[in-house]
């Protein structure tokens, strides 16, 4: 193996190359590049394949085409667009970061990292790739792909989803951002390698740029590296939803503002079956990060529905494409409705 700057000269100088020569054509990738577009673009594609976030970010976009129209939006109507795409988190803290965005800088996005940082919902990851794309500042960013190619590049076994692991992977990260005249363009290579190139499954070793220098390759650990920290068995949970439809619409309450969900419009909920009701359809398996949701569909008479403290509403299909519902409802609605 080479000495390390070797390594991390080789290092840096296929990625740079790797990226000039097989960038995809994303629309958020303009030169040059508008930090707004970026952020949402970081925002949406966290936990979303890039096929299927980017309709979203277009539809997005356009509605809301710029720090302040974000800012200004309702609630329901940026829910509304969001629906499908999950974690509604982090579209709920976008429009919190817009305003702040708006109150704090006059419409435009910080120029540095730790001014990024202040926003609500700009973490580590999200202002490294902000401040580096949009203001060539040399922070590395570190997210999934960039875990697998460090890690098995430098042959590092510490478990990425440890405190220790994270700590020193963005300082290699750091280290190798440092060396780099377009950090930018580093910061997207490297993380175009790792979805493209050096895949979780089946990573395209034969043709890998940096197979000789490539320590995992050496020593036949391609595939057990990155390591991670098994978690606990995934939990559960059964959803029992009454389907009450009259001349209005559908029946449907709005979540508090807490859980997975918040601030969604859903069906009223029960915890065990109705005493009068009908299953609509075999109970849907909705996979969060984190547990499964068993979710069973009752038809119930107007006069049967319970609802106890939920305050409920009628909504139209026309009324339903105007608020956001959690896509386990949308789904059904669409295949029964």
């Amino acid at each position: 193996m080479q000495s390390e700057p070797g390594r991390f000269n080789e290092f840096i100088i296929n990625i740079q190359k790797y990226y000039d020569q097989n960038k995809r054509a994303l629309p958020w990738r303009k030169s040059p590049p508008v930090p707004y577009e970026i952020w949402l673009s970081e925002v949406i594609m966290q936990q979303t394949r890039i096929a299927q976030g980017t309709p979203y970010f277009e539809k997005i976009l356009a509605a809301f085409p710029t720090p302040q129209a974000l800012a200004e939006a309702p609630e329901d109507e940026l829910l509304a667009l969001w629906t499908g795409l999950g974690y509604y988190n982090r579209a709920r803290n976008l429009q919190k970061g817009a305003r702040q965005v708006v109150d704090r800088f006059g419409g435009e996005l910080p120029t540095t990292y730790e001014e990024l940082l202040s926003i609500t919902g700009i973490g580590p990851y999200t202002a490294a790739a902000i401040s580096s794309i949009c203001f060539s500042q040399r922070v590395g960013v570190v997210d999934g792909n960039v875990y697998r190619v460090l890690s098995r590049y430098f042959g590092w076994d510490t478990p990425i989803n440890s405190t220790l692991g994270q700590r020193q992977f963005q300082a290699l990260a750091n280290e190798l951002i440092a060396q780099v005249e377009r950090p930018g363009d580093y910061n997207q290579g490297l993380m175009e390698f790792g979805a493209l190139h050096c895949t979780p499954q089946k990573p395209l070793c034969t043709f890998c740029p940096l197979i000789e220098s490539c320590e995992a390759y050496a020593t036949h650990k391609v595939n057990e590296l990155p390591v991670k920290i098994k978690k606990g068995k995934r939990g559960e949970t059964h959803l029992h939803y009454q389907v009450v439809q009259n001349s209005q619409g559908l029946a449907m309450v709005k979540r508090g503002n807490d859980g997975i969900w918040a601030g969604l419009y859903e069906f009223p909920t029960l915890p065990s079956p109705p005493a009068h009701g009908k299953l609509l359809e075999p109970p849907t398996l909705h996979k969060l990060s984190h547990k499964d949701l068993h979710c069973h569909f009752w038809g119930v008479a107007p006069e049967q529905l319970l609802v106890e403290d939920q305050s409920c509403v009628y909504l139209d299909r026309e009324a339903l494409h105007t608020v956001g519902i959690p896509a386990v409802i949308r789904d059904f609605v669409e295949r029964n409705l």
